[in-house]
């Protein structure tokens, strides 16, 4: 008797963890979709954006491979990315394949 008990505790144990797991995706990829509205907002040629974009990009990626720590840490970089936009170019400068330069 004690060894069913057991056992039923484990189950239940994994069908929390496994319905905690699937509320911690949905909660990426909602949060995702959210940031990704707020990039989408500023100017299309922003450098920032798509630095942000990319972030996005990943999370998702990290979270389909089960990391979801790995996505919750990219969203909050790229909310960090969307507000405080490290990432600008000087005026008539242009990004190529290098890094920024100037047009010549």
């Amino acid at each position: 008797m004690g060894r069913i008990l057991m056992l039923g505790a484990v189950v239940l144990m994994a069908i929390a963890h496994s319905a905690r797991a699937v509320d911690d995706r949905q909660a990426c990829v909602a949060s995702v979709a959210a940031v990704r509205a707020r990039a989408e907002a500023m100017p299309q040629g922003d450098l920032s954006r798509r630095f942000a974009e990319n972030d996005l990009d990943t999370a998702l990626a990290e979270m389909a491979a089960g990391d979801v720590d790995e996505c919750r840490e990219l969203v909050a970089r790229a909310i960090h990315t969307i507000r405080v936009r490290p990432y600008q170019l000087h005026p008539g400068e242009v990004l190529d394949g290098h890094g920024p330069a100037t047009p010549d």
